[in-house]
């Protein structure tokens, strides 16, 4: 099969086949350039302009990787205790590059800032809980495109004679509930876990696009340290880090933190953000059928619907003035401010003291923003330090118990207070007058 390259900001070069060049040619996955790895983060860091297109070819790239340095480490586990052939091994690589790909394809415009327009799981969906208002998210998207527009590609090509591969093995590592657990699962945390490929890549890309150090790690030792292995309390199969390189999976989280402080809650950003939601709302109560939300991934004429809509598609409503209010603000860049802000991690007297702001300047504000941000899920979803592979002694340690700095961690709660652009100063005035009042 013949390889092609294309050469990459963190990797050098990325190479793909025949047969995934299918998939990245294909309308929808070529889609993926006209949409923002970060919305509308480049009004802070200008160089913020990367694509969620490089990104999944990146994931691809570095997934792989992953599983490389696992059955070059672990064949011998994976055939013994696992019970995988080598066919099995060679069919699961190509399963995960597909998932690791197209993880992301149905994305919304401006990324997960489009998600609040997603319109709401019916009480009907398979998916829907009683008493759950829930809307489908952008993986619920990426499963339905999947198989609606690259389940010919995937199980018609003529090299899947070698594999038999079903479009049902690629959404099943993506959180696909209709699928039965197979064998194959065991690489899912490959793709979404705490330690997966999809964070390990926009941690570093969208580190070098703006410019900063918060979410460099060290991707050669983490690669190199990658392992998997069974816990012997609860027989689950778990992607884990070799003992040797548990501090780079500790740096991971940390690097996830600071970019999380430092960018994705960045004030100015969370602005911009609060601004692109609401004018992509007047946008879609003004713009096909007129529901405020997205066309649900219910069929393939939604589907086609919704992958009308880019970032391009938007900006030009926007420059046609059907953002309202907010896409005049995101034009001029007239956002608005941030007039008083906690700390990230609030005690109780903090909290209250934010609230008695809100309630006294209600009229004022022009929107609250929180953040409720976990940064470490312990439990099942901890990452696994595997103590002396290959012996029979090998047993798994979640980081939480040999890192104090991840054990210490906290979520963030921080809680902002916002007004229109142009009387920020003002109310600053108000609040520290008010608040030198109080005490």
């Amino acid at each position: 099969m013949k390889l092609y390259e294309t050469r990459d900001i963190i990797y050098g070069f990325i190479t793909y086949d025949d047969w995934e060049r299918e998939i990245i040619n294909h309308p929808v996955f070529q889609r993926l350039r006209r949409i923002k790895q970060l919305s509308l983060t480049d009004m802070v860091y200008p160089g913020a302009n990367h694509t969620r297109f490089e990104h999944s070819l990146g994931v691809m790239h570095l997934s792989t990787l992953f599983f490389d340095s696992i059955l070059n480490k672990r064949k011998q586990f994976l055939k013994e205790i696992l019970n995988f052939n080598e066919a099995g091994l060679e069919r699961d690589r190509k399963i995960i590059r597909f998932a690791a790909l197209l993880h992301d394809i149905g994305h919304s415009p401006f990324s997960h800032t489009g998600e609040e327009l997603m319109p709401y799981i019916p009480e009907d969906h398979p998916k829907y809980k009683k008493g759950e208002d829930k809307r489908f998210s952008h993986e619920d998207y990426s499963i339905a495109v999947i198989k609606t527009f690259f389940k010919d590609i995937i199980e018609n090509y003529k090299d899947n004679d070698n594999y038999d591969i079903k479009v049902e093995d690629v959404t099943a590592l993506l959180g696909d509930e209709t699928v039965k657990p197979k064998r194959s699962h065991v690489w899912k945390n490959i793709i979404s876990s705490q330690l997966d490929a999809d964070r390990a890549d926009y941690l570093l890309r969208d580190s070098l696009h703006l410019g900063i150090s918060y979410g460099i790690y060290d991707k050669e030792r983490l690669v190199n340290t990658m392992s998997i292995a069974t816990d012997p309390e609860t027989y689950s199969t778990n992607l884990a880090v070799e003992e040797g390189g548990w501090h780079v999976a500790e740096s991971l989280v940390i690097a996830r933190y600071h970019m999380f402080t430092q960018v994705y809650f960045h004030k100015t950003r969370r602005a911009f953000d609060h601004h692109i939601e609401n004018a992509l709302k007047e946008i879609l109560l003004k713009h096909g059928d007129r529901s405020g939300f997205f066309p649900p991934p219910d069929g393939e004429e939604n589907l086609k619907k919704y992958l009308e809509y880019d970032d391009w598609t938007m900006y030009g409503l926007l420059k046609e003035g059907l953002g309202g209010e907010h896409g005049k603000i995101i034009l001029e860049r007239k956002q608005d401010k941030c007039v008083f802000q906690t700390s990230e991690v609030p005690d109780e007297d903090e909290l209250d003291r934010f609230e008695d702001i809100y309630n006294t300047f209600r009229n004022d504000i022009s929107f609250e923003d929180s953040s409720e941000k976990s940064w470490y899920k312990t439990g099942k979803e901890d990452i696994f330090i595997l103590c002396n592979p290959g012996e029979k002694c090998e047993k798994l340690e979640p980081l939480s118990l040999r890192s104090s700095i991840v054990r210490s961690m906290q979520p963030i709660k921080q809680k902002r207070l916002y007004v229109k652009n142009g009387g920020e100063k003002i109310i600053r005035e108000k609040i520290e007058e008010y608040l030198e009042r109080k005490r």
